[in-house]
């Protein structure tokens, strides 16, 4: 497709209706006929060289394309109102789209506060949340993604890339919380003894870890080896709540951080015991795109996000680094 002969008023069709899940009540929205509508469709369906959407019982649903296409397309629609207009942020009227890039403990935690503060102030705002993935550096320089939740030991890749490489040149961070790592694994898993595990039961165990693409080396090994041993890792899993199930039925162990640990062990199922060596803190930060800086909404939902971690991490005093010029 040649994107300089692309009508960019079909992707306000396209927006419409697909928030809309009707052609007519699309119309209605942007203040056009139905058969505009249909014919803006049209023109993008051809233009896409795809359906896009397909009616089923009474409403429009996407297509594989159309839910790849919704993210960018909306943050696309976004910056170019922000950037247009002169007007005071106002997010009770709002219809402002955020896409984050969350781990799932992460998104278990922010989400909820998140979610609640905006059916009381901004109930029109929308947003997509996305598991962390290689390249999300990327889609974050180019405003695919507007926040990123991530541990140093999930971004090593992601630093290590060109656009990492430039961090400070594109993006802005705030710590959210630092914490020591633990070990974690099913009441009466044979490794542990008497509320702690000797080092060579931990290096005879099979382990789980967290990994977003199944190929990077973590923490807890690479330290390992500077110490001259090596664990037994059995399986790499991205989701949490997957090496949760995982260790509750197996004597497979599991290195978190203390605060991951005890949120997974909210129902007190598991044990937890300290490492038998010692092991640096792991940060977690929130990465945006510092470009974004003194767009208001964004600084706006930056603002939600700082509250929201004074809450869960009360003990954390970093100063918020970015505030919008006056």
């Amino acid at each position: 497709m040649n994107f300089n002969k692309l009508d960019l008023n079909l992707l306000v069709v396209f927006d419409a209706i697909f928030n809309e899940g009707s052609t007519t009540k699309a119309a209605e929205r942007i203040n056009l006929s139905q058969s505009a509508v249909s014919n803006a469709l049209n023109r993008l369906r051809y233009s896409l060289k795809d359906d896009l959407f397909f009616r089923s019982e009474d409403k429009m649903k996407p297509t594989p394309k159309a839910l790849e296409l919704v993210g960018p397309i909306k943050k696309a629609l976004d910056l170019i109102e922000s950037s247009i207009s002169s007007e005071t942020f106002d997010p009770k009227n709002s219809q402002r789209t955020f896409i984050f890039s969350f781990p799932d403990v992460a998104a278990g935690r922010v989400l909820p506060r998140l979610v609640k503060k905006l059916e009381n102030e901004a109930p029109n705002i929308k947003l997509i949340t996305l598991a962390p993935e290689p390249g999300h550096f990327e889609k974050l320089k180019n405003y695919d993604v507007d926040f990123i939740i991530g541990s140093n030991h999930f971004l090593e890749t992601e630093y290590q890339s060109p656009i990492g490489l430039s961090f400070d040149e594109h993006f802005d961070s705030l710590l959210i919380y630092s914490d020591n790592y633990i070990c974690m694994g099913r009441k009466g898993n044979p490794f542990f003894k008497k509320g702690k595990i000797e080092l060579q039961n931990y290096l005879d165990a099979n382990h789980i870890y967290i990994s977003i693409d199944g190929k990077g080396t973590s923490h807890i090994d690479k330290h390992l080896f500077t110490l001259g041993y090596k664990r037994n890792k059995m399986m790499s899993v991205n989701y949490f709540q997957v090496a949760k199930e995982i260790i509750k039925e197996t004597d497979c162990l599991i290195a978190l951080t203390s605060h991951i640990a005890n949120q997974l062990n909210s129902s007190n199922e598991f044990e937890i015991v300290p490492l038998p060596f010692k092991s640096e803190n792991q940060e977690v930060k929130l990465i945006w795109n510092k470009r974004l800086g003194n767009d208001p909404a964004h600084y706006w939902m930056r603002e939600c996000l700082h509250d929201i971690r004074k809450d869960i991490f009360p003990l954390m005093n970093t100063k918020y680094p970015v505030h919008l010029d006056q």
